[in-house]
């Protein structure tokens, strides 16, 4: 048993030395890869602000909106500008503002002088989103037409979408 014991230890042996020269032999290889940079400035930063909310109320027949809604370049340089308008509807469907009738629940609104024809994008008239320059506002005047069936309270009867970019000297100017 003895000379099986020592014949397998040998082998064993063996083979753990031949695997293990195999791996102290292996070279080691240094690769520089070089990291290559460029940059861009074509992105501008936005900083602003708009209103958290364009309220409208319906009293006694009567539409009553705000009139401090605004917004606000809070960007120390550089100028802005809306440039789409979307409305979609909420708990009310979206009415036409030029030819409102009214239906079961619906709200029409005129934003800037730009007025819903239905859900979807505003066509924006000219000068009603001028540039905002930096450190500068631009009120948001809007008017609504609403028939509601029923008394409600701090619905979400409409969701106006602002898309903002920033603008170069030239659309500026």
């Amino acid at each position: 048993m003895d000379k099986k014991k020592l014949i397998t230890f040998l082998l064993a042996l063996t083979m753990i030395l031949s695997l293990s020269v195999g791996v102290s032999a292996a070279e080691t290889t240094e690769a520089k890869v070089p990291v290559t940079l460029t940059v861009v400035n074509t992105v501008s930063p936005i900083s602003c602000t708009v209103p958290a909310a364009l309220p409208v109320s319906l009293v006694d027949g009567y539409v009553v909106c705000a009139n401090n809604a605004a917004i606000t370049n809070t960007g120390k340089t550089g100028a802005i500008r809306v440039t789409k308008v979307d409305v979609k509807a909420g708990t009310f469907e979206i009415g036409n503002f030029d030819d409102f009738t009214a239906s079961k629940n619906s709200i029409a609104l005129s934003i800037n002088g730009c007025s819903t024809k239905g859900a979807g994008s505003l066509t924006l008239v000219d000068g009603a989103f001028p540039a905002i320059s930096a450190e500068k506002s631009l009120a948001i005047r809007y008017k609504a037409k609403v028939s509601a069936s029923e008394a409600v309270t701090n619905i979400n009867a409409a969701t106006v979408i602002f898309t903002i970019a920033a603008v170069n000297e030239k659309e500026a100017a």
